[in-house]
């Protein structure tokens, strides 16, 4: 999974943080914990099966939106590169030969923030501007982690048509390089829109693309789709599914979030 799928889901919670005065600031706070699974072959010969725990922290204010996670992980297989749900390249292993191996553990930790660029000023257009780092903590010897911090920067750009919301996020990662092996910048294009079913029932497809994190490796192409459930102010449940599109993404993906909006 190349993306932090909980990103699509927070903001639910936290749209209703508006713009505030210095003397009334306006604090929203959320967390979300989810399971996600994907597996695919990855170019090679041989499936790698990638569980994840996806737990995010994410606070709000004015216009500006902090995140911070630590996926828990299972990893079986011998993949070239796979990655967490940040999108950062978390397994190096050229033995793909060899009898598949199981390694578990908390990955790297991941810090975010995001500026709202506010719709008034750009005709409606909603622009987000967002930054984050990806601090080594995950163990490199046992293969959870590069050993390296990734630095990524992304543009969003929506607008609603009624129910509809057409989307184009493009983002770059620029990778920490590990002493054996050579891993490429990349360049990360996701196209699609949220559809408004019912008040409380919002859907999500999209087209999604990431350039080759390798010279070994093909790109990545996937469709993603989404469906969450407002079940109040307070509490939002999304399951979403991923398939495969080309050799250097994973076949299947799917997972289930719960989101809870503490304020």
């Amino acid at each position: 999974m190349k993306k932090i799928v909980c990103a699509a889901v927070l903001p639910l919670l936290l749209a209703g943080a508006g713009s505030a005065t210095a003397e009334d600031l306006d604090l929203r706070l959320a967390g979300s914990l989810g399971f996600g699974y994907s597996d695919g072959n990855y170019g090679t010969a041989k499936d790698t099966d990638v569980q994840l725990g996806l737990p995010t922290l994410s606070a709000k204010t004015n216009d500006f939106q902090f995140n911070v996670s630590m996926p828990y992980m299972r990893i079986s297989g011998r993949g070239l590169v796979v990655f967490d749900a940040a999108g950062n390249p978390i397994v190096i292993n050229r033995r793909t030969s060899l009898p598949a191996d199981v390694r578990t553990g908390f990955g790297d930790l991941n810090l975010s923030a995001t500026y709202a660029v506010p719709p008034v000023v750009l005709d409606d257009f909603e622009v987000k501007l967002t930054g984050r780092v990806k601090i080594p903590t995950a163990s490199a010897r046992r293969r959870l982690s590069t050993g390296k911090a990734d630095f990524g920067m992304s543009i969003d750009v929506a607008r609603a048509y009624g129910r509809w919301e057409p989307f184009v996020t493009v983002g770059y990662l620029l990778s920490g390089q590990p002493a054996d092996f050579s891993l490429k910048n990349t360049l990360s294009i996701s196209t699609g829109t949220s559809f408004e079913l019912t008040d409380s029932l919002i859907a999500i497809a999209s087209y999604d693309y990431d350039s080759a994190s390798s010279p070994l490796v093909s790109s990545s192409q996937e469709m993603f789709g989404s469906l969450s459930w407002i079940a109040n102010d307070k509490i939002t449940l999304t399951g979403y599914a991923t398939g495969g599109l080309s050799y250097g993404s994973p076949d299947i993906g799917a997972g289930l979030i719960v989101t809870y909006g503490f304020n």
